[in-house]
């Protein structure tokens, strides 16, 4: 059994979550954005049952708790929201029996979570939804030029939105017109910068403030913060609602990336260099965006003379 560490005694929520954000950068390697995300999910989690204390809530937990608020989530996420929240839940229970906090290792009790493929058919934007996505910030002013610019580097390279949020100065290579993102996983994805693009992205950083931080996006001009990658889903959230397009999220740009060069007469091949995407398993999930290829596949229902 783990050794209880003393000055863990009593820990705040926040105080949880640090230590719980260094195991998960130091014993598992996770990049900041994954943990991040992890973080957000476990503090969910740890609100639930931390009945009144979060030493005492911890104290208290069972597999039966764990496994209730898991399966409890399928009522109002989307399976892979929920699967993702299980992994998250799953590596800090396993971290809190490893730290002492927990006496049982409780990371079972979470169990698998079933994500039909039909789930994961992508969705989306067509040209003139996305077209009214971008005809709402107003680029003349910092925070329209910068909306607008994550906005069009989510649907026409593809990247998500913590791939975004990542983006450093550095990252990109005007003189060959390259971009190098620090895609999931870990690696890095070289792009080309269209010509539409790097003009979207100049015209950003001409209004960007010449500040220590070298990310690319920031959150305004006095605040020389990074965006995060919550913060670049907002942005896609609040300028759809606005265009008329509610239920828009920064991956439905992905997906529109994908879209767009299908519509383009692109195979799958590039939608998988585009987006990252070794596995062409992955890769067909796109196959139903491209109804012009699947059109020929398709046979002629017979009508006989009796059918009405």
């Amino acid at each position: 059994m783990p050794a209880t560490h003393a000055d863990d005694a009593r820990l705040s929520l926040d105080d949880l979550l640090i230590k719980f954000d260094a195991f998960l950068a130091d014993a598992k390697g996770c990049a900041r954005a994954t943990r991040g995300c992890y973080c957000r999910l476990v503090r969910g989690f740890l609100v639930h049952v931390k009945d009144g204390d979060i030493n005492t809530g911890l104290a208290n937990l069972t597999g039966l708790t764990v496994r209730s608020y898991v399966t409890g989530m399928a009522d109002h996420y989307a399976p892979e929201s929920v699967r993702l929240a299980a992994t998250s839940i799953r590596a800090f229970l396993r971290f809190a029996w490893i730290a002492g906090l927990v006496q049982t290792d409780l990371a079972g009790a979470v169990g698998p979570v079933a994500v039909h493929r039909a789930s994961g058919v992508p969705k989306a934007l067509n040209r003139d939804q996305l077209n009214r996505l971008l005809a709402v910030p107003d680029r003349r002013v910092f925070q329209g030029a910068r909306d607008y610019a994550v906005m069009v580097l989510l649907s026409r390279l593809g990247l998500r939105a913590s791939e975004v949020a990542d983006l450093c100065l550095e990252d990109f290579n005007w003189r060959t017109a390259r971009v190098a993102a620090k895609i999931k996983g870990g690696g890095r994805l070289d792009l080309p910068i269209p010509v539409d693009v790097g003009g979207t992205i100049v015209d950003y950083l001409q209004l960007r403030p010449p500040v220590d931080n070298r990310h690319v996006f920031l959150q305004s001009r006095r605040r020389a913060l990074s965006l995060t990658s919550s913060a670049v889903s907002q942005i896609v959230v609040h300028c759809a609602r606005r265009a008329g397009l509610d239920g828009v999220h920064a991956h439905r740009l992905r997906h529109t990336a994908a879209r767009l060069i299908l519509d383009a007469g692109g195979g799958l091949g590039e939608v998988g260099q585009l987006l990252g995407h070794r596995s062409s398993q992955v890769r067909m999930m796109y196959s139903s965006l491209d109804l012009a290829a699947l059109r020929p596949l398709t046979r002629v229902w017979p009508i006989g003379h009796d059918d009405v």
